[in-house]
């Protein structure tokens, strides 16, 4: 059991090591830009909000595993549930908060698209950071 636990660990710290080299984030537009130049920023969002998502999914998964030993060693079945029902929860308030602020710049779609990856990737970066903190 100490062997698989100690295992996981490095696995994750690896992992986390081999994200945030490539998590930089080299996204940048013109003010000017042309329509070639804000879909190929829009396609650079897309992959930064792939690589948060990315990341929060292995912390989720982290906090999952030691709020199951958590669950195993104190016998209290009421934490991961509500860990659980708090990332739905979380979800839904991504994609609501950053909704209001697409159909607040339309009718420039590419506006209202860039707006909205930027709140996505703020949020989820929010939510990664919440879940870094320590149990």
């Amino acid at each position: 059991m100490l062997k698989n636990k100690a295992f996981f660990i490095l696995s994750v710290a690896g992992y986390f090591f081999s994200l945030s080299v490539f998590a930089q984030g080299n996204c940048s537009l013109v003010k000017s830009a042309s329509p070639t130049q804000a879909k190929s920023y829009i396609q650079c969002l897309d992959s930064d909000i792939n690589t948060a998502k990315r990341i929060r999914s292995t912390w989720i998964e982290k906090r999952t595993y030691e709020l199951t030993e958590n669950q195993q060693t104190t016998g209290n079945t009421q934490i991961l549930p509500l860990f659980k029902k708090s990332l739905l929860s979380y979800d839904k308030f991504i994609e609501q908060s950053c909704q209001w602020r697409y159909i607040l710049k339309m009718p420039n779609a590419t506006k209202a698209a860039i707006t909205y990856k930027h709140c996505e990737i703020a949020l989820i970066n929010a939510q990664i950071e919440q879940l870094k903190l320590a149990l």
